[in-house]
């Protein structure tokens, strides 16, 4: 099973105003389905986000625990996935 299978679009994928910088400017995504590691990092960017604009730093811990936990196993069935791009991906935020 690769780790780099399709999902199908959602309301919350096509919303691309809060992905992740490090996942909306990788070449080649633009009109593109997310592959299943986009679509997470961009559930929990999204998740991370709101924490961080409530000032929740609880919840926002959580979340990178989540993505912690999805970077460890997502890197345990493919050697190419690059765990700190995921959790850039997943928590960054502009200042």
């Amino acid at each position: 099973m690769s780790a780099m299978s399709e999902v199908t679009w959602s309301a919350a994928v096509v919303d691309g105003g809060e992905t992740a910088d490090a996942f909306a400017s990788h070449p080649g995504l633009a009109g593109q389905r997310p592959t299943v590691e986009e679509f997470i990092a961009h559930v929990l960017h999204r998740a991370h986000h709101a924490a961080q604009a409530s000032d929740a730093p609880g919840e926002a811990r959580a979340v990178l625990g989540l993505a912690l936990l999805f970077a460890e196993e997502l890197a345990a069935i493919s050697e190419e996935f690059d765990r700190l791009r995921f959790i850039q991906a997943a928590t960054y935020e502009p200042t």
